[in-house]
């Protein structure tokens, strides 16, 4: 006995009718469904976005990634659950149209039911996805935040590197300029050094020239002294011999030793010029 199929009630063919059968390559079937055989869902009624009643596009939800995977699942659940959920026609044919149209109810449940659990299916993807997203933006930033803290360290680093190069040329003049006072210094050292040994050596010399100058000023102290202690013996004895002598004869004694006290005198002078600071040349001449 053939099994009857009975058109789907509005709530079950509002999501997917269509204005014309023939728009979706009805060839006198109707919605699927075959003389005697159970209704029947073609893959081009779930894959291809329909029109409502109110002439608005109706579309079911995406399903991002793996749309073909889904539909193809979809559509054998739906056939195993069509499969299940009709009995074997093996009454009248009233019969035949009730258990159809439970059927179809029981289908239309089991379909809303699948495209709820692929809909939390797709929700809970897309947290997971949304997850991985936000843990992925999260770990840019701390890459950012990284690269951040590089280029402004880089920065950092070759400000250091320049002052660095700046004192190691500050350091440089100051070498050189080091070099150019020690070579003076040592320059002045070595005058000073050869100066110092020029007047040690002028010193020495002069010391020698004092020593024997002293010498010979002794030696003429001790010759003057000699002379001195002469000059009294003979003063004495002129004194003794002028008192024997008459007055004329002591008129003519006194005008030559006129005569000789101005040759004395001269010759005194020159002694004392020779030896300065003498205090007792007057003692040479005779009073």
């Amino acid at each position: 006995m053939s099994r009857l199929a009975r058109p789907p009630s509005e709530a079950e063919v509002q999501p997917w009718e269509t204005e014309d059968d023939l728009a979706d390559g009805d060839l006198g079937y109707g919605l699927g469904r075959r003389p005697g055989a159970v209704f029947q869902a073609q893959v081009s009624q779930l894959s291809t976005p329909s029109k409502r009643s109110d002439g608005k596009n109706f579309s079911p939800l995406p399903l991002p990634g793996k749309g073909e995977e889904r539909r193809a699942s979809f559509q054998s659940s739906r056939h195993k659950s069509l499969q299940d959920t009709c009995p074997k026609e093996s009454g009248p044919s009233y019969y035949g149209r009730q258990s159809s149209s439970d059927s179809n109810s029981e289908l239309s449940n089991a379909e809303l039911k699948q495209r709820l659990h692929d809909t939390l299916e797709e929700v809970e993807i897309l947290k997971t996805e949304l997850e991985a997203s936000q843990r992925q933006l999260e770990g840019k930033e701390e890459a950012l935040k990284i690269l951040q803290s590089m280029a402004i360290f880089g920065k950092a680093t070759s400000h250091t590197q320049v002052v660095l190069q700046k004192t190691m040329e500050q350091k440089r003049s100051l070498e050189k300029e080091v070099n150019a006072l020690q070579w003076e210094i040592e320059f002045d050292q070595n005058r000073f050094k050869s100066i110092e040994e020029s007047w040690t050596q002028k010193y020495d010399r002069l010391n020698c020239e004092n020593a024997v100058l002293q010498e010979a000023l002794n030696m003429k102290t001790e010759e003057i002294k000699m002379l001195k202690s002469e000059n009294a013996l003979l003063n004495q004895q002129y004194l003794e011999a002028l008192a024997m002598l008459e007055v004329k004869q002591q008129m003519v004694a006194q005008e030559n030793i006129c005569h000789d006290k101005s040759g004395f005198t001269e010759v005194s002078s020159l002694e004392v010029t020779i030896l300065p600071g003498t205090q007792n040349y007057r003692k040479l001449v005779p009073t």
